[in-house]
């Protein structure tokens, strides 16, 4: 499952403001709007309940999404960031049931496949003001991470012992990311990014296996302030995963297709003298995903969110939180998900 590196307010809009948001990390020009050194930790809890042919489940799961360092250079129109990222996430247990011939008999058989780990993305960014309307940035990317893969067999028969496998898999590899917001007045901005990541080489067990082509990611956004209290944002993102088809087709999976995802939200500020101080946020979106479950079909998702926040301690920490349902989907695959993320930041 593809991560999303945004900080709880861009969260709670479905993604809306991640253009133009200094805390996410979608677009490196964002940094511009950084006032003063600060650090952002995001906590995400997960809530699933998941619907498949052989039954459903509910599942859940704690995560740390992102977690971001950032501020401005002494005399000097810029700003440099620091950003730890989820860049994919592989945590999954499949179960099934069979039967197997040993020994000229037939036995029923348990297994069970369980794997823990993923892709994560060490970004090291910078922006520049280039006058009052202009600010480009740039971004380098580390990729690395661990994929823990565990199998375990039980038999009817308690005559065979229980088999068990396990599996190491390691990834590494760089990325580069650019891009530009331009504001018209104080209440209009336009955004747009491109990052390229390459390939990710990959290792089993410490032995060199192969490499996986990455995406593109094309990304514009869009902000309006029709009002003091009300700001609106949309966004589009566009990733071009297709390219990793063939590769990991080669080492057994489905595939991967491109996809895009679309979002819309809304910031309202009860006090805009004070605008920290506990705003109202919305937000939508609707995309497709990169991994189908089954040749031929893509899954997709839809998501409606809400989130607020609060400054506090002479506006030198904040607490963020947003909390999103998601509706997931792929033929008779079916997800409904909350995820509730929560953000503190601190400012020295």
């Amino acid at each position: 499952m593809p991560s999303r590196p945004l900080s709880a307010r861009a969260f709670a809009t479905g993604g809306a403001f991640g253009m133009f948001d200094m805390a996410s990390g979608v677009n490196p020009a964002s940094l511009g709007g950084a006032p003063a050194f600060a650090a952002q930790f995001n906590i995400l809890q997960d809530f699933r309940h998941v619907e498949n042919p052989a039954g459903s489940e509910s599942l859940r799961q704690t995560r740390f999404p992102h977690m971001l360092v950032e501020g401005p250079i002494k005399r000097f129109p810029a700003v440099l960031a620091l950003s730890f990222s989820s860049y994919t996430n592989r945590d999954f247990t499949l179960a099934s049931a069979d039967t197997v011939l040993l020994r000229g008999n037939l036995v029923p058989v348990s297994d069970t496949l369980a794997s823990r780990g993923g892709i994560s993305d060490l970004r090291f960014a910078g922006a520049y003001h280039l006058g009052k309307a202009w600010t480009v940035g740039g971004a380098f990317h580390i990729l690395t991470g661990t994929n823990r893969l565990r199998a375990r067999r039980t038999f009817a028969d308690t005559t065979y012992q229980v088999a068990r496998d396990s599996t190491e898999l390691s990834f590494a590899g760089v990325g580069v990311s650019f891009g530009v917001t331009r504001d018209f007045g104080s209440s209009f901005s336009l955004a747009a990014s491109v990052r390229s990541d390459g390939k990710v080489n990959f290792d089993r067990d410490s032995t060199g296996v192969g490499s996986v082509d990455l995406h593109y990611t094309f990304g514009f956004g869009m902000r309006w302030r029709p009002r003091a209290a009300l700001e609106l944002a949309t966004g589009l993102q566009v990733e071009t995963w297709s390219g990793a088809n063939s590769d990991l087709q080669n080492v057994g999976g489905v595939g991967a297709e491109n996809t895009f995802e679309a979002s819309l939200g809304a910031e309202i500020t009860p006090d805009p003298r004070r605008p920290n101080r506990t705003p109202i946020r919305l937000g939508a979106r609707y995309g497709t995903l990169p991994f189908p479950l089954v040749p031929g079909e893509q899954p997709k998702e839809f998501g409606i969110s809400i989130g607020s926040g609060l400054t506090f301690a002479q506006r030198r920490a904040a607490i963020d939180v947003g909390l999103e349902h998601v509706w997931r989907s792929e033929g008779a695959y079916k997800e409904r998900t909350f995820l509730l993320d929560f953000a503190v930041t601190v400012r020295p």
